[in-house]
């Protein structure tokens, strides 16, 4: 079963995005800052990773930059405000697959999601 962990500070956008990806029958986890991203990824070791950009604790530029060398199967979609675009091309530089912007469209993540996975077979 596909795994994906959702990082996000905010619970309504994890709620959100919780319901709209189980639908689809994958395995979902959720941590709502950085720390908490770092250690579900690591003790997870999930497939796709969406990762938002501003978080407390630690944010998102900062877990990719930990965890992509580690996880190099590891599909890293990043979640931004769209005054962040500039923030997350570079996290395509660092390792991440994608970027979706906020409000983000449900239909072009699981999209998003889909080539991920289809690149990983």
């Amino acid at each position: 079963m596909t795994k994906i962990l959702i990082a996000d500070d905010d619970p309504e956008m994890r709620a959100v995005l919780n319901r709209s990806l189980s639908a689809l029958n994958w395995e979902i986890s959720e941590a709502n800052d950085g720390a908490a991203a770092l250690e579900r990824a690591r003790a997870l070791r999930p497939d796709i990773v969406l990762l938002d950009i501003n978080m407390p604790e630690k944010d998102g530029v900062s877990v990719l930059k930990e965890l992509s060398p580690e996880m190099p199967g590891t599909g890293f979609i990043m979640i931004t405000g769209n005054e962040d675009e500039a923030i997350a091309r570079e996290c395509l530089q660092l390792g991440a697959f994608d970027y979706v912007t906020k409000p983000i469209s449900l239909d072009i993540l699981r999209k998003t999601i889909g080539r991920r996975l289809r690149l990983k077979r």
